[in-house]
Parts: C-alpha cells; structure tokens; sequence
C-alpha cells in the first residue's frame, strides 16, 4: 500500500490515502478493529472507511493508540478543547493521542500565554522545536505570533501580582531569540522579586527540577499562592524546595481537598515535614495511605517517616510484601521507625547480606538505614551489640500492662552486664513463646530471661509448668536438672512469676548472675535486693 497525503487544511489537517488500482481504497475492516476506542472515534469524527492499510500503518506509527480506552481518549480531548482543537483536529494527527495529559495540558497553555494565533495538534506535539529551536521573526513569519507582539510584555502580564514600576524589560531582538529564552528571563526576574532568590539558585531550578522550565506561568504564580497562603511555607522553606516552585497547583488542589490525614497529621502539617509529598499524585497518597492501613502500619511510624508518601504505590506495595516475609521486618515492625526499611529496602537488603557474612547476629534498625559511615563503624568493628532504644520499643510494644514503658524495660535490663548482646530476633522469638503461657506483667517483671537462648527457655518452662500441674513423668524424659536443694519445694504452689524467677535463677547459673532470680533455698520466696 502506498499511501499519499494529498490535501492539508490550516484549521485541521485530514489525510487522505491513495491506493493501487488493484486494492479498493475502503476494503472491509475486520471486526477487531471495532472494539479499539480509536478507531471508533475516527470513523465517528471524520466519517471515512477505516481500511486495513490505515490501522496497519496506525500500529506501526502509533502502537500505544490501540491500548487507550475511552475515558483517556476524552480527556485528551478535553483538554485539546481548551486550545479550541476539535475531536477531527486531533484524530488526523494520532501522536497527540499518545502524549502525557499534563505536558499536553502545560505545552497548549504555554503557547496560549504567548499568544499563538492559532493552536493545532502539530504545534502541541512540536513544542519543544518551536520554543527552542524557533526565533521570534521565525514565529512571526509563519503567522504564528502577531508582528507586533512583544511577547516580553505579555509574559511579564501573566503575574498579576508583580507591579510594573518593578518591571525592568530586556527587550529580547527577535531575530536572534526564542521563546524559552524569554520566558526562563522573565520567570527568573519574578522569582527574585517574590522570593529573592539569586541567580545561581535559579540555575539550579532549572537544572534540577526540569518541569519548571516547561511550567505555563499562571500554573507557576498558582502554585506559590498555595505554597504561601493556604499550606502556609516561609520563603526560606520554598527556596530550599525549588520543586514548590513547579509543582502542579492541581495536583495540590486535590490533595488539600481530598487526602486530610496522613499519619494522623493535617496534610497540611505533613506536607510542611515533608514538602516532596507534592511531586506524587493525590491518588497516590490515598492507595500509600490505605496500604499502611492494611499493613498494620501506626500513625506514629507514619509520621516518623512520612518519606513514604513520596513513593509509588505499586513500589511500596512490592516492598511490604518482601519485608512481611523476613524475620527482621516482624522483630522490627512494632518500631516507629519500621517504615525507614521500605524507603532504603535496597539498602538494607544489601547491608543484611554483609551482616550474615561478617556473622554478626546484633544490629539495630539503624545499622540497616543509617549512612555508610555509620554502617561500616559497626561491621568493621569488634564485638556484637544491638540498640538499647530498639531493645525497649520491641518489649514495650509487645507487651501491654501498667507500667510499661521503654523506660521502665531500660532500667530492668540495665540490670544485665550483657544485656546489649542478645539478638533482636531471639528477644522477639521469646516474647511471642512466653505470652502463649504468661500474662505480660509477669514477662515484664522477669524480662531479663528474654536475653536468654530461646530453646533453653522453652526446656525449662514445660519442665516446671508440667511438674507445677503434676506430671512429674517429666523428670524422666527431660534433660533439665533442677538444683536439688529445691528437692523439698511445693511446685504446685508457684505462681507464674515464681516459675520465671525460678528458671531465670537456674539459666543464669550457667551465664552470668545478674543478682535477678536468686531464690532463698528455705522457704522458695525470692529474696529482694537493692540495686
């Protein structure tokens, strides 16, 4: 097939496709092509025959065509109606189809803020030759700005806050200038006048944060008014975050509107934390914000890392579901700090591996988050020793009672020479074996045994609570060896905090004596002594 455009109109463009003399120009289009919302939509507008030929030469052109539905054809053409581009403009120029809504919606209001006489598909999709690579007298000469337009002026009126007795003009020639060299002068002269920012800082605006450069101005003066007077940023804030500067006030819009709490915080407070929450979608947010929810994930820990909020759902999603799977996530998910494992999971992952090859069996959630520094301290150095904060949060938040504080866990474990030396793992794998048989006041009040290796534990507490119920058949099958100076003691008048007392004693015998747990041989009552 050999295909010929042979008219084009300056309103719109239509393609018309000569063919051999051998093929009919309209063969009979198969039933697929119906169920693509394109093809529909341009027999609909154009009211032509759609031949094989043509959806061929669509697929090859523009493969993406054939995966957009219908509610993503409308709101390009939405937006294309702004710019007063009809739905048959559009159809004759396909790629218009297949561009991102927003830079399609930023593009057509640029070119309209510079007061094109006419905005068509092409001038969307070329936007970027024709404000680079396009001079002034080049526009001008194509009809597309009027003669005696300064667009210097015109820019400069979009900001109605800027007085003009503020207002020094360049006056660009147009011979040798284009249109983002104007506009990027003009926004940098308001900047300083709103912001005060130096040259430099705008520099790095535009190196860093590419939108801007491409932002129309009334989304620009938009975006500063609700950074300043609804989220409530000081100037220092916004210039030390130029992605404030250029994010979408639509976007914010929605996000002030529709997303009210995030970790229990105003999304305004939020967002002042953490003003990168700004670049992500407000429907984002609500699926990160349901996904924690899911998780278990506390406020708290929200707040703690709000950070969170600034990735993609389905990146998050794919995160917690790795994490949920690892031992080091389930000790460590009860820490407010937890949500650092999903923003640095790449990082952890890998100083994990490190920390099993150098065998070492303590480590704190900061040893798998903190900065490189940090981290090599710790492998590179001698000895083994967890993170007392990390220690207190696990056992406070497991265990539920008056009293029970990450302070008061602190000044019982304290108690212990060693104490810092027990893995967290092991910690969390005796709480949850001790809470199936013990209330939690009374692991609290013995929670120096968590510090003790899990199955020697679980030996001794099916030893004594067997016997405290009258199977003394136990004494035959188990290995366990109770001080025979207890020959004479009633088991079945212990109590649960006896038994943790009594096994505490006997473990520590083999380790090391913390002054916890020393029974009084006579009469089997715990003698108290002052620390």
């Amino acid at each position: 097939m050999i295909f010929k455009r042979i008219t084009r109109s300056f309103k719109r463009k239509q393609l018309l496709f000569v063919c051999h003399q051998n093929i009919s120009i309209f063969p009979k289009c198969r039933n697929f092509y119906h169920r693509v919302p394109f093809i529909d939509l341009y027999k609909k507008v154009s009211g032509q025959p759609v031949t094989d030929n043509f959806v061929e030469e669509l697929k090859k052109k523009y493969p993406k065509i054939f995966n957009l539905d219908q509610n993503q054809l409308q709101c390009t053409l939405q937006i294309l109606n702004k710019f007063g581009i009809t739905a048959e403009d559009a159809c004759f120029d396909p790629h218009v189809f297949c561009m991102n809504h927003l830079l399609m919606d930023n593009y057509g209001e640029i070119l309209k803020e510079c007061n094109f006489t006419i905005i068509l598909p092409k001038h969307i999709i070329r936007y970027h030759t024709l404000v680079k690579s396009r001079t002034i007298s080049q526009l001008k000469k194509e009809g597309l700005l009027k003669d005696n337009l300064h667009l210097e002026e015109v820019l400069q009126s979009c900001f109605f806050d800027w007085p003009k007795n503020h207002v020094k003009l360049i006056n660009f020639p147009d011979s040798n200038t284009n249109i983002l060299t104007i506009r990027m002068s003009i926004l940098e002269r308001y900047l300083q006048y709103k912001l005060s920012i130096t040259s430099e800082e705008f520099k790095n605006y535009c190196k860093n944060y590419l939108p801007l450069r491409h932002r129309p101005m009334c989304d620009i003066q938009e975006a500063l008014d609700i950074a300043q007077n609804n989220i409530k940023f000081n100037v220092e804030t916004i210039r030390r975050n130029g992605f404030i500067i250029s994010s979408d006030p639509a976007n914010t819009k929605l996000i002030l509107e529709n997303v009210v709490l995030l970790g229990g915080l105003d999304i305004r407070e939020a967002i002042k934390i953490e003003p990168a929450i700004l670049k992500n979608h407000y429907q984002s947010l609500l699926e990160i914000k349901n996904m924690l929810e899911k998780y278990n994930i506390s406020d708290d820990a929200q707040r703690h890392c709000l950070k969170v909020y600034c990735m993609r759902p389905d990146t998050v999603q794919k995160r917690l579901e790795q994490l949920i799977k690892l031992k080091e996530y389930q000790v460590l998910s009860s820490n407010p700090r937890v949500l650092y494992l999903v923003v640095h999971e790449k990082k952890m992952m890998n100083r994990l591996t490190k920390i099993q090859a150098a065998k070492k069996h303590c480590y704190s959630l900061n040893h798998l988050v903190a900065s490189s520094k940090v981290f090599n301290t710790y492998i590179n150095s001698f000895g083994n020793k967890i993170c007392s904060r990390d220690v207190a949060i696990l056992i406070s938040s497991s265990l539920r009672g008056a009293g029970i504080t990450d302070k008061s866990v602190l000044n019982k474990l304290k108690r212990h020479k060693y104490w810092l030396h027990t893995a967290l793992n092991v910690i969390g794998e005796n709480i949850y074996m001790l809470k199936k048989k013990f209330n939690d006041d009374v692991i609290f009040d013995n929670c120096q045994i968590l510090l003790y290796p899990v199955f020697e534990l679980e030996q001794y507490t099916e030893y004594l609570i067997k016997i405290r119920d009258g199977d003394y058949s136990v004494k035959e099958t188990s290995k366990i060896e109770i001080d025979s100076s207890y020959n004479n003691l009633n088991y079945s008048m212990l109590t649960d905090n006896q038994i943790l007392s009594l096994i505490l004693y006997e473990i520590e015998k083999k380790y090391h004596f913390s002054g916890d747990g020393i029974w009084n041989k006579l009469d089997g009552g715990k003698i108290k002594q002052k620390r």
